[in-house]
């Protein structure tokens, strides 16, 4: 602190206190400045190789995740555009089925009564079929 004002030492103070002390200078000056061994160099540029070989490793690392991430994201587009396809496939098959059956209903006998009995007849076959398709998949 300065003797005049207590505040942190002024450059008057600071040459009138003398020399610093060599351990209040920092490493690597001492170092650039020929005060210090060899040594401090020498573990700066491994500390400098080891963030070097870090940053390396970081980014193979990100590379390799990189390469993850498009290939889930091709296998899963991929999947996407098959279940597309399936889907189509499958509203194509009922809407040529259910152009079969208005067909065969513009051939049944116009009275009411008969064509509830046949609606009904079908929807009690429907049901039936889709509790043995629910059955069978249940069982495989």
């Amino acid at each position: 602190m300065c003797r005049a004002d207590g505040d942190p030492l002024c450059a008057e103070c600071r040459m009138a206190a003398g020399p610093a002390p060599p351990e209040w200078e920092p490493r690597w000056r001492r170092a650039l400045r020929g005060k210090e061994n060899k040594g401090s160099v020498e573990i700066m540029r491994k500390d400098l190789n080891d963030a070097r070989d870090l940053h390396g490793q970081a980014e193979s690392a990100a590379a390799v995740w990189k390469g993850h991430v498009m290939d889930r994201r091709k296998k899963a587009l991929t999947d996407y555009r098959k279940l597309r396809a399936f889907f189509a496939e499958e509203e194509e098959h009922f809407l040529q089925e259910a152009g079969k059956e208005e067909g065969a209903l513009e051939d049944e006998p116009a009275d009411p009564a008969e064509r509830f009995r046949s609606l009904l007849q079908a929807v009690l076959e429907l049901e039936k079929k889709h509790r043995s398709l629910g059955l069978s998949m249940l069982l495989q």
